[in-house]
């Protein structure tokens, strides 16, 4: 019996609604009377829904501290589960008025197959087009000769025997019902379907042929089920070896087929389809040998690094690179036949659920599935159960079931829900898949719990349906195409495909039969996305980005941002999301790619990915709590040839714009590229300022074998095309790569000179760390010229206090769009400086010069806290006419008015030694047409006050500049 040692919980005497309170890991037995109305309360933290397993019955999703009713009209058993919870679940009896039980299925006249009477006389003999008449029930008690097709609109039941049907195909319509097993008794025989229909371009109800067709009715097909569906190694396996240890006992039979994952990069090994020869507890021997090596035990982190010895002393996170092992093989087997269509077009079984249909299967095997280069032709394909035409939401389809079962050998993806919300797909194995696998097709599907699944082996199929099917840039046929957020995703292996693990692909509007829904899919919270696991594939293991633009297919950068009320964002209405305990590992590009706005990334665990482990764009996020390991002692293969063009980085610095923090970073060294990020922080992506101070965000970080980062070199210092700028200076007020507090810059005297500097490791390779602070220069802005986008060639000259050269820092023009060596946009063009340094500003390179501005320029200071804060600037500027200037801390600087408290006017004076003598002066120095400015930090700040000290505000304290012609 499924449910043991629950209490039983008698309704029948209480009064009004009895209200059951939800508990996790808790059994029920509950007996009513028919029109009892229950009421259903969850004080948890988390969601729940429950659903009778037979399908007669569900609730709504109880959100926490919600309560639910629900009344039972029809007297019956049935069992039931919670999708989000499944350690809830219980039995419901519900009885009559006079208190006497009524079973849920009334009694009905069951007629053999195997008898004439059933067919009036005879049996139907091979190529015969069979009909069960709506209120029939048929006995399938013989394994009848091949027949053309059947059409069920009664009831057909497989028999407790071994049997096969051999069927062109099969349709259900009206309540016609196929059952094998039953939830309670599940089949314990053989059975195998297999359909074999001759012509692939029939069309039966315009659901094609070769399968299983759901019009209506119900097909429900309950395997007896293995102890476990998969599994993991428990030890190391070799290279020819035919022995294996589980983690778990398994009750696998000889003569199963078994697939185990690859433990290496993606085209260094792959995943093997092998035949159980003998089974003994967690112990397999295998009849042919492993061909590739694989890894069978957790790794743990101590102080010194990488161990095998249990240990958290360091951190409780534990890298588990344990290859996966599945069981393919089970009793009941729905296939398409091995013939030449199938050999040679690639045309196999489906089962496709339309109408008021209704799909449950529970341990069974689909094999020899999915009709290539077809549309709708999958091995499970749930179609439009959620939608109407004009987009208007009929229901959940809450009753659709597909667990503890097997799909492989696929021509056109594993499972394809489309148009339909609320299905259980759990605990399944989907291998050896054309196209992405488990696949949600037009981004409106919604609250589908999707759970425990093993995706291995995804491959580009000969004719690619979409444009993502293909491999291309980070993009390629995936273990998960996800293109609605609102959906549990919990508990999930992606390995071996040859795209990517997870594609989380939100587009901003729904797509093909769908794009009627009323909803915008980049704007809706997350469900549920926590404990997936995705490694050795071609793409990065958990992408989100490029979603799709249109409905042939083709996707785009497309950022993620959920909003409170999933409408189009403004910052106000921005709410976070979470991924939680993810593994990523042996990804031939970065673990995580990403393209969003408030993101929670905790309990990462990624090692021996390749390139940045956390790259992408985004903002306002959180890496932390994590464990991320550059090479683990898993690293017996790795092709130099992965690492050409990225090396290995923990973490993108995106822009300061995320918290990076609690983490463990293991086994990052730096590389010798210095083009390229390396080490536990990249530095590449640091040129939206001058000056960041964004690392004060990172603290609590642990480095174990792991250099801080590579100070990856300035476009505007290499060589040959220097038309952007990094950040010249980052504050390091943990000591990451120097004393604490130090800015680490770049070892060139425009930066360096007269200040007090350590080389950073290695000595002479990585820039210095020196005393600050250091100010920045930016946002040029020449008369009407783009504020956001400047483009002008910068040619800056620090001076001594003799007005003589020190060094120059050039930036050349932008206007060409000749991108640099780094991919760096050509507005990146600021500088660094020091603090009472002087500086003449000059709109020139070596090729390009620009006429000073006639009206009005606009340039910003960041990093000028106090009065003690100063810096000379030499700014060109024609001559003739009056000139004034002023310093504002309002980001619309046009609109700060005299006297404001934000707005600082500078005095006027008459000569350059005036300026130099005079805090908060200019000087227009009309023959060399230029102006001259002394200026101080410590402008008050507009609106609203520092409250927060990590805020930008806070940091950078923007300062604008504004000389124009009154």
């Amino acid at each position: 019996m499924l449910f043991l040692n629950a209490p039983l919980i008698s309704l029948m005497a209480a009064p009004g609604s009895p209200e059951i309170t939800l508990s996790p890991a808790q059994s029920y037995d509950l007996q009513m009377l028919a029109g009892q109305t229950v009421r259903w309360h969850n004080p948890s933290a988390t969601p729940h829904r429950l659903r009778a397993i037979d399908g007669s019955w569900d609730t709504p999703l109880i959100q926490p501290g919600e309560t639910l009713t629900h009344t039972f009209t029809n007297p019956g058993q049935s069992l039931f589960v919670c999708d989000i919870d499944p350690t809830m679940r219980g039995v419901v009896t519900v009885q009559s008025g006079n208190t006497i039980f009524v079973p849920l299925v009334a009694s009905r006249t069951i007629e053999r197959w195997s008898q004439p009477a059933t067919w009036g006389g005879s049996l139907p003999q091979a190529g015969a087009a069979v009909t069960i008449p709506a209120g029939k029930v048929v006995l399938l008690d013989i394994s009848p000769p091949p027949l053309q097709s059947l059409l069920i609109e009664g009831e057909l039941i497989f028999d407790r025997r071994d049997l096969n049907l051999t069927v062109g195909w099969i349709m259900l319509h009206g309540n016609g019902r196929l059952r094998i097993g039953s939830p309670a008794e599940p089949f314990a025989h053989r059975a195998t379907i297999t359909l074999n229909a001759p012509d692939p371009n029939e069309n039966v109800m315009d659901m094609g042929t070769r399968g299983i067709l759901l019009m209506g009715g119900t097909l429900e097909a309950y395997g007896l089920r293995p102890n476990r569906v998969w599994t993991t190694l428990n030890d190391h396996a070799a290279a020819g070896a035919t022995n294996l240890t589980l983690r778990e006992t398994v009750d696998w039979q000889p003569g199963d087929q078994i697939v185990i994952a690859p433990t290496d990069f993606y085209g260094v090994a792959e995943t093997e389809r092998l035949t159980v020869q003998n089974v003994s507890g967690s112990h397999i021997t295998l009849a042919a040998p492993l061909t590739k090596a694989r890894w069978g035990r957790l790794q743990y982190v101590s102080p010194t690094g990488m161990t095998e010895t249990p240990t958290t002393e360091v951190t409780p996170l534990v890298l588990d690179e344990r290859a996966e092992v599945g069981l393919l093989s089970r009793r009941i087997v729905i296939q398409g036949a091995d013939d030449a269509l199938w050999r040679d077009q690639r045309f196999g079984a489906h089962i496709m659920v339309m109408g008021n249909g209704v799909l449950r299967l529970d341990g069974v095997e689909l094999r020899r599935v999915g009709q290539g280069g077809r549309f709708g032709r999958y091995p499970i394909h749930f179609h439009l159960l959620s939608y109407a035409a004009d987009g208007r939401l009929i229901g959940d389809a809450t009753a659709q079931m597909v667990a503890h079962s097997s799909i492989w050998n696929s021509a056109n993806r594993c499972i394809t829900i489309h148009g339909t919300n609320g299905t259980t797909i759990r605990n399944n194995i989907c291998y050896d898949i054309a196209g992405h696998a488990i696949f949600l097709e037009d981004a409106v599907e919604r609250r589908n719990v999707i759970e425990g699944n093993l995706v291995l082996r995804v491959r580009q199929p000969p004719q690619p349906l979409l444009p993502s099917d293909r491999n291309d840039f980070r993009r390629g046929p995936s273990g998960f195409w996800l293109t609605n957020p609102d959906n549990v995703v919990r508990g999930n292996v992606a390995a071996d495909a040859a795209g990517n693990g997870f594609w989380l692909a939100f587009p901003q509007q729904p797509l093909a039969s769908n794009k009627n829904v009323p909803i915008r899919p980049h704007n809706l919270p997350l469900g549920v996305f926590s404990h997936n696991i995705a490694h050795s594939n071609s793409k990065p293991g958990v992408n989100i980005d490029f979603a799709p633009v249109d409905d042939k297919g083709n996707t785009s950068e497309i950022k993620y941002m959920p909003t409170s009320d999933g409408g189009p964002y403004h910052f106000s209405n921005g709410v976070r999301f979470t991924l939680s305990d993810i593994t990523t590992y042996k990804n031939n590009d970065n673990g995580l790619w990403n393209r969003v706005t408030f993101p929670d990334y905790v309990r990462f665990v990624s090692a021996d990915n390749v390139g940045m482990f956390f790259a992408g764009a985004g903002d306002n996020g959180k890496i932390y709590d994590s464990l991320i390991v550059g090479t683990s002692l898993n690293n017996r293969d790795v092709p130099e040839s992965l690492f050409s063009e990225q090396p290995n980085t923990a973490v993108a610095s995106y822009h300061s714009t995320f918290d990076i923090f609690d983490n463990v970073i293991v086994n990052f060294p730096i590389h010798a590229r210095s083009d390229r990020a390396s080490g536990a922080f990249a530095t590449n992506d640091y040129y939206t300022r001058p000056v960041d101070r964004g690392l004060v965000r990172n603290p609590n970080n642990r480095l174990i074998n792991a250099n801080p980062g590579r100070r990856v070199l300035s476009p505007n210092l290499h060589t040959p095309t220097g038309n952007a700028a990094l950040a010249g200076a980052l504050w390091d007020p943990y000591g990451y790569w120097g004393p604490a507090g130090n800015y680490w810059v770049y070892d060139v005297p425009f930066l360096t000179a007269g200040q007090e500097c350590v080389a950073v490791d290695p000595v002479g390779q990585n820039g210095r760390s020196c005393r600050g602070p250091y100010y920045g220069v930016a946002g040029f802005r020449i008369d009407n010229g783009d504020l956001f986008k400047p483009l002008m060639p910068l040619t800056i000259t620090r001076l001594d206090a003799d007005n003589q050269p020190i060094s120059q820092w050039v930036v050349e023009e932008g206007f060409s769009g000749v991108r640099n060596t780094f991919n760096i946009a050509q507005w990146m063009r600021h500088f660094a400086a020091v603090p009472g340094g002087r500086y003449l500003v000059e709109f020139r390179d070596s090729s390009t010069s620009l006429p000073p501005p006639e009206r009005e320029l606009r340039l910003s200071l960041s990093n000028m806290h106090t009065t003690s804060d100063q810096i000379i600037l030499g700014l060109p500027f024609s001559s003739g006419g009056g000139v004034a200037a002023y310093l504002t801390t309002r980001e619309g600087y046009q609109h700060s008015a005299p006297g404001a408290p934000e707005r600082r006017d500078l005095t006027l004076v008459t000569s350059f030694a005036a300026m130099l003598a005079t805090d908060n002066s200019m000087w227009h120095d009309q023959a060399n047409q230029r102006v001259w400015i002394n200026v101080r930090g410590g402008v008050p700040i507009f609106g609203a006050g520092l409250e927060d000290p990590l805020s930008d505000k806070s940091l950078y304290r923007q300062t604008n500049v504004r000389i124009y012609r009154p």
